[in-house]
């Protein structure tokens, strides 16, 4: 587990006296609720660094840790509950410059890349006995464009799919995109 400045969290402490328990007889905190409040301190920073995937229980790991102690902060004082200002100069007297505790990173699979688009269009592969008039006559029924038999620029639909049976497939694909 990560450390903190020991000495800037002995001094934050040092003037507390800590009634854990209603059946527990106040006291100074001993090096072991120094050790409860560190750990606590830390899964609560790195649980907060996570974000929104940061696991609630531990965010809240040092206010848990500290639910029932009532603290007297310095001589004469009002004792009372740890208050927000309390968790953040606990939290401010960690090194976050330290390595962070191992914590395993989630598996994530590798997607394959898609191969990339050839920039030269693909032609169909076409039977060796096949002549490409023959076959883009079969594709091509003769009533074809009938009602709409120019383009805009002049050329005859027939004509066009003659030379390119693939032309409006292209132009639709183009302006989906």
């Amino acid at each position: 587990m990560a450390e903190m400045d020991k000495a800037a969290l002995q001094a934050l402490v040092a003037g507390w006296i800590v009634k854990k328990s209603p059946s527990s007889a106040p006291q100074r905190l001993t090096a072991e609720d120094r050790a409860q409040l560190e750990d606590a301190a830390w899964r609560s920073w790195w649980a907060t660094q996570a974000g929104p995937e940061g696991d609630p229980a531990e965010k809240a790991m040092l206010q848990t840790v500290t639910e029932g102690w009532i603290v007297q902060r310095e001589r004469g004082g009002m004792p009372g509950h740890l208050l927000e200002d309390d968790f953040k100069a606990i939290t401010n007297s960690l090194k976050p410059e330290r390595v962070p505790p191992a914590v395993p990173e989630p598996v994530v699979e590798s997607v394959p890349e898609a191969p990339s688009e050839p920039e030269q269009p693909i032609t169909p592969v076409l039977p060796a006995d096949a002549k490409v008039e023959d076959w883009r006559a079969d594709y091509m029924p003769d009533d074809l464009g009938a009602g709409n038999n120019v383009l805009p620029d002049g050329r005859a639909v027939k004509d066009v799919l003659k030379e390119d049976p693939f032309y409006f497939a292209r132009l639709h694909l183009a302006l989906s995109l």
